[in-house]
């Protein structure tokens, strides 16, 4: 025990005294802030241009309609759609046709069509060199809608005017508050608990990636350079691979009780200052039941891969060899973060429930879930189970793994031969 105890203090203290370690520490979030913030900007923030679109109506019935929707305004009081209305000459497709090659020239931003039957499958087109703008399209496709309906309500002689249609049509706010299993309901929207959870799983993300990777460039490093047959002179493998995990796992569980700290403070400060709702909602990320479950499901995520990792370290003599077998492990972290959609959108479907219990994917997966909607709590502490189930597992297979694989040289093993090493 001794032995392996220092073992966890050299791995410990060469990082933690080292100023990348700190400096490392304190620009992470700040680049979590910036890159959210980037993303935030892509999709909400447009650039101030005016948008001249051409409104081909075979109806001669929606352009002031539709106008009268779009009225977006840009800061400098500028309308920001401007339709421009175009006569039909011959047919719709000609007519589109002969304007194509003003949207080419970027004299026009698009072509707005709209069929003479307006009940028809394609009755409303819209072409532009750019449809991706979603935010844009949204609004055209709104402003229209509720022309077509006016002019429908017309034709169905039920004598309303516009002013009444438009009191009619006028758009609602939905507020959205979550009940908590308490019976208590909170004002909170799909982007606060987005914005919550996400910031957290890419957390747990880069923090099992680096610090899994850093656990094999340690092994790695330590076989082509001999010094791991010196250190084997002293201590078991076991004592060598249980001290590079636990030290090095502390490392990372230093920073982010750092995070946790500084996260619950915060939290604190804003409860304190009586922020806006909407604030508040977003701090329910930093709860103390939530701010716990980050902290166990990255302790137990770390010894997993980790595990993973020091078994590719010790098989492998360099890291061009470990990258493919790395990239397996790899997927396993990122398969979550792209499915990340989903497991909030339905934090207690069948489907969620099944691979939160599987122990590769429980780490984010179950976090995502109490983030969003928190599970029963056999739900937890099941998934808890099955991980340190298949973390003692894992263990012992990688335990076998290093023993033989830790003084090898040469030829990398191929997948059976590393399995055969750790079944036996």
């Amino acid at each position: 025990m001794h032995k392996i105890l220092m073992v966890i203090r050299r791995e410990y203290l060469e990082r933690v005294k080292k100023k990348s370690f700190w400096i490392g520490t304190a620009v992470f979030p700040l680049l979590m802030i910036v890159m959210f913030g980037i993303q935030f900007a892509v999709m909400f923030v447009t650039p101030a241009e005016q948008k001249n679109i051409a409104f081909v109506d075979a109806t001669g019935r929606l352009l002031a309609a539709t106008a009268q929707g779009l009225d977006d305004k840009l800061k400098d009081g500028r309308r920001e759609f401007v339709l421009v209305p175009e006569p039909v000459r011959g047919s719709l497709d000609e007519t589109r046709r002969s304007l194509e090659p003003k949207v080419v020239a970027g004299k026009l931003s698009g072509i707005l069509t709209v069929a003479e039957d307006i009940d028809s499958k394609e009755a409303f087109r819209f072409y532009a060199k750019n449809v991706g703008n979603v935010m844009a399209t949204e609004r055209i496709e709104k402003a229209l809608k509720n022309a077509v309906v006016g002019l429908r309500l017309e034709k169905s002689n039920l004598g309303l005017d516009r002013k009444t249609l438009d009191a009619i049509m006028k758009p609602i706010d939905l507020g959205t508050f979550q009940v908590s299993a308490g019976g208590e309901s909170k004002k909170k929207g799909f982007l606060q608990t987005w914005l919550g959870t996400f910031a957290f799983v890419m957390v747990l993300y880069m923090s099992l990636l680096l610090y899994g990777i850093a656990v094999m460039r340690g092994i790695l490093e330590e076989k082509s350079s001999r010094v791991m047959e010196v250190l084997l002179g002293s201590l078991t493998p076991d004592q060598l691979m249980t001290g590079k995990i636990v030290g090095i796992g502390l490392v990372g569980l230093t920073q982010m009780a750092i995070y946790v700290v500084t996260a619950g403070a915060l939290r604190a400060y804003f409860a304190a200052q009586q922020v806006a709702a909407d604030w508040t909602s977003a701090l329910d990320a930093f709860s103390p039941f939530k701010l716990v479950g980050f902290v166990v499901f990255y302790v137990l995520g770390y010894f997993m891969y980790t595990a993973l990792f020091a078994a590719i370290g010790a098989v492998c003599n360099s890291e061009q060899e470990a990258q493919n077998l790395t990239t397996p492990v790899t997927m396993c972290l990122v398969i979550p973060m792209l499915a990340a959609f989903f497991f909030v959108n339905n934090p207690d479907s069948t489907v969620a429930v099944v691979v939160s219990m599987i122990p590769i994917f429980t780490p984010m997966v179950m976090y995502m879930r109490i983030s969003v909607l928190t599970p029963p709590l056999w739900q937890i502490l099941l998934s808890i189970v099955l991980m340190l189930g298949a973390i003692w597992l894992l263990f012992k297979g990688t335990a076998k793994i290093f023993r033989i694989g830790v003084l090898m040289y040469g030829k990398r093993p191929t997948v059976p031969e590393i399995l055969r090493w750790a079944r036996s």
